[in-house]
């Protein structure tokens, strides 16, 4: 008797079945989008009341390259800048927002030095240009 070899036209699968990958990928998706927004704080954001718009005030601030801080083109020395921030802070509702216009040669740093004055004597409203 001779032996019967058997030639099997199958090949072994070479596919990769991505059905239970996408599953799992879904599933993932919606545990992260239900959880998302339970882990994010909330923001208060100060919201208009209706009636109330008065217009605020905007100062204007230029930084030169020097550093040199003008308002109303007079230039301000470092403890003059921080006594008219201080002024213009403790005016309680009526706030000015601070309107900062550098030069285009300006060292961010002066631009830093003035935010950070800023931000230490209350002013909350802060704008600043870019130059062109």
């Amino acid at each position: 008797m001779s032996a019967i070899t058997v030639r099997s036209t199958e090949r072994p699968m070479a596919e990769i079945n991505i059905t239970p990958l996408i599953d799992v990928m879904l599933a993932l998706l919606l545990i992260f989008m239900i959880s998302a927004p339970l882990l994010t704080g909330n923001i208060a954001l100060p919201l208009s009341r209706g009636k109330d718009t008065a217009v605020t005030r905007t100062v204007e601030l230029r930084i030169g390259a020097d550093g040199q801080v003008l308002y109303n083109d007079a230039a301000l020395s470092p403890v003059e800048l921080e006594a008219q921030l201080l002024n213009w802070a403790g005016q309680g509702d009526k706030k000015p927002i601070l309107q900062l216009r550098p030069d285009k040669a300006t060292a961010h740093q002066y631009l830093i030095d003035v935010l950070s004055l800023a931000r230490q004597t209350g002013i909350d409203g802060i704008s600043i240009e870019t130059p062109r």
